[in-house]
């Protein structure tokens, strides 16, 4: 590099010596298209030395990587977050985002389902137009799509492939299915088994809940058509803000950006913007709380089970950044489980018995071969054996979500022990029904396990 420098500067020296005024004349014109380039600034790629410089040295990077021992000190969070489009669950991007910046990878999964044959082309350039975005709005994650029959299959594919070396997600990130008693069962099976999968494959695995809900990409394709409708408008590509919903705004948001960095579109328009119902406004609300600086408040960790100390750590990364600083982390560890059943509320337990009513089996008001017939094609639905198996392990959560909301209820974020079902032994309607009764009516939560890999050094 010095040397290049010193033929540089020698030959600018020779020009002066052979024609000053000639050599004069071509620095003044080569400095004006310097400076008109730079104000300029037109999108073309004009390749350079040391794009291919940067590329050399991360491949370069990444082999040595893979011949570096594991150590406890060097565990980062890298995360592979079932986001779908990045732009539709904006809470769950940007809280993960918060412990993983400068710190872990962060990969957004996004599986396309359907029964017609996928168009590659068009998934290929969706993850050019989102990663764009990513870069825009200054998330340092990547976006990967993949086409899958479910769910299931293509976190699968996922959870296997994603990753280059040590550069490989180790935590599962979900949002939580809140209207999982409004679907159909077979989606809650396939989102259980998901998360069965990812503890076979030795990751963690970690659900947010938002009282409000998570995905917000109805209300995106309600504004489009909205806009759609009307005439004469130009195309203008914008990203979401609460103030663009405003019933005193008669403008666009300003935070516009360029057709290849945002996928959502709006319309130039004087009229205002649509309205949204109510639900739809705090859903929206909800979905930026985690862009902003939070206030000063707690950060709740209820430290039920050891399993590695991922829910230990993922509080202690929040906190280190600018914007969860003002919040400090109180843990709450577990007491004595034989007080569960004399604490227990029967109005709890009354609201845990109407939930899973629609699900059980009732094997007793039936004969034995037709309730073996209906477990064998519905295979979600809950034995009243397993219910009192598994009877004190119900009356926990429902302890559990007593104990959060006298103690949490004021909490700016929750993190807590998720409870863990056994394979082919816990029916997926019950399993759904703990995680749903223990997170009920809080504020935002984080349901961690770990992979029982330790990854704080009070464990070495």
């Amino acid at each position: 590099m010095w040397v290049s420098l010193a033929g540089a500067v020698l030959c600018c020296v020779v020009m002066f010596v052979i024609n000053w005024w000639a050599a004069l004349l071509t620095n003044v014109i080569v400095l004006a298209l310097y400076i008109y380039v730079s104000y300029k600034k037109p999108d073309v790629n004009w390749g350079s030395s040391t794009q291919a410089l940067m590329y050399n040295k991360a491949l370069t990077h990444s082999l040595h990587l893979t011949g570096v021992e594991d150590h406890i000190k060097n565990f980062r969070p890298q995360c592979l977050v079932m986001s779908g489009y990045p732009n539709s669950r904006p809470a769950l991007l940007y809280l993960v985002h918060a412990f993983t910046k400068n710190v872990g990878l962060m990969v957004c999964g996004h599986v396309r389902t359907g029964f017609r044959r996928p168009n590659y082309k068009d998934m290929m350039n969706e993850q050019v137009r989102y990663q764009r975005w990513l870069l825009k709005t200054q998330i340092k994650a990547f976006y990967t799509p993949v086409f899958a029959d479910d769910l299931r299959q293509g976190a699968q594919y996922l959870l296997q492939t994603t990753g280059l070396g040590r550069l490989k997600p180790n935590t599962l990130v979900f949002g939580f299915k809140n209207n999982w008693r409004n679907g159909e069962m077979k989606d809650v099976e396939t989102y259980i088994n998901t998360i069965h999968d990812a503890f076979d494959l030795q990751f963690g695995v970690v659900l947010l809940r938002l009282k409000e809900g998570l995905d917000i990409s109805h209300i995106q394709d309600e504004i489009q058509t909205s806009q759609e409708k009307a005439p004469g408008m130009k195309d203008l590509l914008v990203s979401i803000n609460i103030k663009d919903f405003d019933s005193d705004s008669s403008k666009p948001s300003s935070k516009s950006t360029s057709c290849q960095s945002s996928p959502l579109i709006f319309r130039d328009t004087k009229k205002p913007p649509m309205q949204l119902s109510p639900a739809d406004e705090k859903l929206l609300t909800a979905s930026q709380q985690f862009q902003k600086k939070q206030s000063k408040g707690t950060i709740d960790v209820w430290w039920l089970f050891d399993d590695g100390g991922l829910t230990l750590l993922i509080p202690y990364l929040l906190t280190n950044k600018n914007k969860w600083r003002d919040c400090k982390i109180r843990v709450f560890i577990g007491g004595k489980i034989n007080r569960i059943d004399h604490d227990l509320s029967i109005h709890c337990k009354k609201m845990f018995e109407e939930m899973i009513e629609p699900y059980r089996l009732n094997e007793d008001d039936m004969e034995q071969e037709a309730a073996e017939k209906l477990k064998a094609e519905e295979p979600w639905r809950i034995t009243d054996n397993e219910l009192e198996l598994y009877r004190a392990k119900s009356n926990r959560q429902i302890r559990l979500n007593e104990l959060l909301k006298e103690h949490s209820s004021t909490a700016n974020l929750i993190v807590i022990t998720m409870p863990l079902a056994r394979k082919g032994t816990v029916s997926s309607a019950l399993y759904m029904t703990w995680l749903d009764t223990l997170t009920k009516d809080l504020p935002p939560i984080l349901l961690v396990r770990g992979n029982h890999q330790s990854v704080l050094t009070f464990y070495s």
